[in-house]
């Protein structure tokens, strides 16, 4: 396991935990280790963490997504206002049909099934 997949797992399991004064990933020797465990209760095992790297992957993977896309609407938004203070009526509703197709996007992102 690297650290980013124990992060990422720890993430998952705990998500309203500190992850800088609470939990700390560390690499001892070239073995990432939990460095620091300031939650109550036990520590997970390295076989929990691994059982539950899939469904983390799966949600951090979903949540990449939806950031990307919103960075595209953005950027959409933006060029809408700028083809609209030109005057460029064909641009705007080109643009407008893509914002459409973006939202519809994320609406169905956000609708999916979780993978957990």
């Amino acid at each position: 396991m690297t650290p980013d997949e124990m992060t990422t797992a720890l993430r998952h399991l705990y998500p309203d935990a500190d992850h800088v004064y609470e939990v700390r990933v560390d690499v001892v020797d070239g073995v990432p280790t939990l460095a620091h465990w300031g939650l109550p209760g036990e520590a997970p095992t390295e076989a929990q963490l691994l059982a539950a790297l899939p469904a983390a992957q799966a949600i951090a993977a979903a949540r990449q997504d939806l950031r990307d896309t919103q960075a595209m609407l953005d950027e959409r938004y933006r060029l809408y206002n700028r083809a609209g203070a030109t005057g460029n009526a064909d641009a705007q509703t080109e643009i407008q049909t893509e914002i459409t197709d973006l939202l519809d996007y994320m609406k169905e992102l956000r609708n999916a099934s979780s993978p957990t």
